[in-house]
Order: C-alpha cells, then sequence, then structure tokens
C-alpha cells in the first residue's frame, strides 16, 4: 500500500474503538476473542476484566501489531477473526517493537526530515509519525488504546508526548507525497475571509494578536514557551 493509504488506516484505527493488548493485530473483542487473548499470555490475563468488558466491535492491538495489522490487510471488519488482517500476508514478517526496526529503510536519529507514515522507534515501542507534529501509536501508558500522540523530538513537548530514538521508512510502504500538497496550488487561489476585531478598551496591538494566535493554537498552554520547529497555527 501507498502511505496515503498506510495513513488513512491508521487514522481508521484511531477513530474505531480499540483497546492495548498484546500480540493482538486487530481482532474484535467477540466472545471467542475475548477467551483467546484472555488466556495466551500472562500480561492479557491479568487484564481480564478490562477486555471482557469491551463492545464486540472493540478492536485489540499493541503498538508493532498495530503497524503490521494494517500492512496484513485490517479494515475494520468486524465479522472477520482479525479485523480483516492476514497473518503475514503482503511480505510482511511478524516481528516484535525492536525487530521492526532493523528492516527500516533510511533510518536515523535525526527528525529534521521526518515525513508522515514513517515508523518511529524506542526500545520496545514503536509508532507511526502522521504529520504536524503528531504520531499514532497504540499504548496502555496514557488512555489505554490507539491514539494521537506529540512527537517531542521536533518541539511538541506538551500533552501526551515522547521522545523517539530513531525513525524510517518501512520497506512495505510506497512513499508518495500527500493529496495536500497535491492541492496546495489551487488552494492558495481562494482568498481567505477577511475577520475584524473592535479594539477594547486597554487593548494593545501585542495583546490582540496574542489572544487571536491562542485562539487558533488551543494546545498552546503557556505561551512564553515555544520551541524551534513546533508548528504553529497562524490563520
Amino acid at each position: 500500500m501507498n502511505s496515503n493509504e498506510f495513513l488513512e488506516k491508521l487514522k481508521l484505527a484511531e477513530s474505531c474503538k480499540t483497546i492495548y493488548i498484546k500480540g493482538c493485530f486487530g481482532a474484535p473483542m467477540n466472545a471467542a476473542n475475548k477467551k483467546r487473548y484472555t488466556t495466551n499470555l500472562a500480561y492479557n490475563a491479568n487484564r481480564a476484566a478490562m477486555i471482557n468488558a469491551c463492545s464486540a466491535d472493540t478492536f485489540g492491538f499493541d503498538c508493532v501489531c498495530l503497524v503490521k495489522g494494517i500492512l496484513w490487510g485490517w479494515n475494520a471488519d468486524v465479522n472477520k477473526k482479525y479485523g480483516g488482517a492476514v497473518y503475514k500476508s503482503n511480505g510482511v514478517p511478524d516481528v516484535g517493537a525492536d525487530g521492526i526496526v532493523k528492516y527500516l529503510i533510511d533510518c536515523t536519529t535525526d527528525f529534521s526530515n521526518i515525513i508522515p507514515g514513517e515508523l518511529v522507534w524506542m526500545s520496545g515501542h514503536v509508532g507511526v509519525y502522521v504529520g504536524n507534529g503528531k504520531v499514532v501509536e497504540c499504548t496502555p501508558k496514557w488512555s489505554n488504546d490507539v491514539q494521537y500522540s506529540n512527537l517531542g523530538n521536533t518541539g511538541n513537548k506538551y500533552g501526551n508526548y515522547r521522545i523517539w530514538t530513531k525513525h524510517g521508512k518501512l520497506p512495505w510502504v510506497e512513499y508518495v507525497a500527500p493529496p495536500t500538497e497535491n492541492n496546495a496550488v489551487n488552494e492558495s487561489n481562494t482568498e481567505p475571509q477577511a475577520v475584524y476585531y473592535t479594539v477594547q478598551k486597554g487593548d494593545t496591538f501585542s495583546k490582540i494578536a496574542m489572544n487571536a494566535l491562542l485562539a487558533l493554537n488551543p494546545q498552546i498552554t503557556n505561551p512564553s514557551k515555544i520551541y524551534a520547529g513546533q508548528k504553529i497555527r497562524v490563520r
């Protein structure tokens, strides 16, 4: 699959009901799969109550199984044993988080050139960079599911963020330009609608500008702390 298709599948997984289950690559939590995954590993057995409480339209993943499951064809099909994934298909091997990094192309510790669809890695854990300083990962650390986190390597050190060790391209993904780049010329031909503000008593130009920028960037909780490489919306 190409990188845009890969990213869309990651977004689909993030939008679905999901839960962190070790060794699970997209199986829906029906009765049979609940029994399977609460008895296969001690880690999962210790979380049996949480797993059994899931609805049947909840899909199980762990960090690297999210990547493998999508590359194996996962498509959120609740009627399929593994959500549509076919084990070890499409030439993608069954490897762990520390094994998959050995397959990466252009693997580097320099995050200044990272592009959407690349795998990010730290010891024992992986995620996928999806652009705009965001990573999709499956982890029990914050919300115990497939979720967005911030790429701290590029200065996004707020909210849920990590400092990753390496990143690189997956050999089973064809990296292509994102659609937004192709549409950039057309979008630039559209003149933005003017927005006006009525000056209030006590206002200054810098105060108005600061409030406008903070309204566009709710993720910034401390405007005195911004970082090189951090992306800030300006309109």
